[in-house]
């Protein structure tokens, strides 16, 4: 198995620290990351800049994303990791990702926008790759997995046991393992001849029909609340 540079600084000097007694908390460790100078483009085969954000996480309550509910998936999406270049984890120049988290022994990750989000034992994760998650001209997204799990070079992407001793057990997430487009396209090349391992796809907007009906219900309810509302006062007076 390819073992990453920080994978191999790190864990020897984590099973140091176990040795000479130093007190720490049982966590799994995960290094996520991609190839460096990796071929990642966008729809217009260009490659992906600082725009874009990279994310590990999973569907909860057992939602399956498919190119025919995209309305729902960031309402149904937990967030494991984030990588972007904002916080330096998501180098555009050399096209290369690479991020540490733990999985603590309470089911949250040390990198989850939301701390109290639990993730589960054996959930299957994902990789959604987005310059916005709003849906709006322009909006581009890819979203992955790991379906098969042969021929890998890290880890299942799946969620491990929080209870693994640190500087023992270690995961690796290679976005070089993904064999599965929900979204966007994997391993393919261009008109050109030009190679890629991951490019992302222009999400439609949706039509101004479903957005009206979307208003009409929204506006529905809150004359629905007023109306509640006002009937609870003429019942007070």
């Amino acid at each position: 198995m390819k073992i990453p540079l920080l994978h191999r600084l790190v864990v020897p000097l984590a099973a140091l620290a176990v040795f000479h007694g130093i007190p720490r908390a049982d966590a799994s460790t995960i290094f996520w990351e991609s190839n460096f100078n990796d071929l990642l483009f966008d729809a217009s085969e260009q490659p992906l800049d600082g725009g874009f954000t990279f994310e590990a996480g999973i569907f909860a309550g057992g939602f399956v994303p498919t190119s025919e509910n995209l309305n729902d998936w960031a309402a149904n999406w937990q967030v494991f990791a984030t990588a972007s270049e904002s916080d330096g984890s998501w180098d555009p120049g050399v096209q290369s990702f690479s991020k540490t988290i733990d999985h603590n022994p309470d089911g949250t990750s040390s990198d989850a926008p939301v701390p109290t989000d639990i993730f589960t034992q054996g959930e299957v994760v994902y990789f959604w790759v987005y310059n916005t998650k709003n849906r709006e001209a322009g909006t581009e997204w890819a979203l992955v997995a790991d379906g098969t799990n042969v021929g890998d070079n890290g880890d299942n992407w799946i969620i491990p046991d929080p209870a693994d001793p640190i500087g023992t057990v270690s995961y690796v997430w290679l976005l070089d393992d993904a064999n599965t487009a929900i979204y966007g396209n994997l391993d393919g090349t261009f008109g050109g001849g030009q190679g890629y391992t991951l490019q992302t796809s222009l999400v439609p907007v949706p039509e101004p029909g479903s957005v009206l009906l979307l208003g009409v219900a929204m506006l529905g309810g809150l004359v629905r609340r007023r109306r509640g509302r006002a009937c609870s006062l003429n019942l007070a007076h």
